[in-house]
């Protein structure tokens, strides 16, 4: 799973973190989407240009929003969509942010944005803190490729709270990212378990059957046969489970998840595995006796 950190207009976060938007367009010049190893699900963190560390003039990262989708639009339609989820009071000030940092100071066509969920501020944290060496010339973005540096990032977060915005209330959404993020990460490394096409299409079927029954369940990132939920420290996961797989492969598949999401995750979840046809001595033996 990867994240990327983002040199951001401090007045455009500023207006943000007062209207306590946990939803933002996150617009970009450019109107190129493409991104190797950058998708929906993945997070977005804001460097800001005005938190810089006083010794090392390091930009300090102050907060964070979740990928839903990418967009492509003109000016025009980007702010009838998004209005001031795009960070600007009026029309007129986002055109205005946009000419002024267009290098021919004209509106472009089109440009792009990331539309976030989940957005989340705390006070300043630097990457330098997370054994990451970053460049003081950052112009635009970076990749967060390393899991171990953006669970450290969400780590100090979670610790510092919401102190910068004064706001407070953020310590859960960011422990909540943090679970999902290890979820995640095990999930790239993992994968969907491997069966054949037919079978892979019957789970396909009874995955999304029982996510109808219980909508409290959501796919795990871009799975076709996983699900979860998450309550508080509490990580509720659906695996698919049919008579023709073994069971002695989706035990390991749990164990292998509960390893990952426990090497990743530095909060103190409780993680539980169900199957869809609550098989109860399969779930039994991926729980451990939990």
């Amino acid at each position: 799973m990867s994240a990327i950190a983002y040199v951001t207009d401090s007045k455009m976060l500023e207006l943000h973190r007062l209207n306590s938007h946990k939803t933002m367009n996150f617009w970009r010049l450019s109107n190129n989407i493409n991104f190797s190893d950058f998708t929906e699900g993945d997070l977005v963190f804001f460097l800001s240009k005005d938190k810089e560390h006083r010794q090392k003039n390091e930009k300090g990262i102050v907060g964070f929003g979740r990928l839903v989708r990418f967009n492509i639009a003109s000016v025009k339609k980007m702010w009838d969509t998004y209005g001031i989820l795009n960070g600007y009071r009026t029309s007129d000030e986002f055109k205005e942010a946009i000419i002024r940092v267009s290098k021919d100071k004209k509106l472009p066509a089109k440009i792009s944005s990331f539309y976030l969920e989940n957005v989340t501020f705390f006070q300043p944290v630097y990457l330098s803190e997370c054994g990451m060496k970053i460049s003081n010339n950052i112009e635009s973005y970076i990749y967060l490729k390393d899991e171990e540096t953006v669970m450290k990032l969400l780590k100090i977060a979670h610790r510092s709270g919401d102190l910068w915005s004064d706001i407070g209330g953020n310590s859960e959404a960011i422990e909540k990212e943090e679970i999902l993020y290890a979820l995640f990460s095990a999930h790239d490394k993992i994968g969907d378990i491997n069966v054949s096409d037919k079978i892979y299409r019957r789970s396909h079927r009874e995955i999304k059957k029982y996510g109808i029954e219980h909508p409290e369940y959501v796919y795990v990132r871009d799975s076709n046969n996983e699900l979860y939920k998450l309550e508080n420290r509490k990580l509720d996961i659906v695996l698919y489970a049919d008579k023709a797989i073994d069971q002695r492969m989706l035990a390991g598949q749990a164990a292998m998840y509960r390893q990952l999401i426990r090497k990743y995750c530095y909060s103190d979840v409780k993680i539980y595995f169900h199957t869809t046809d609550s098989n109860g001595e399969l779930e039994e033996m991926m729980n451990g006796g939990i």
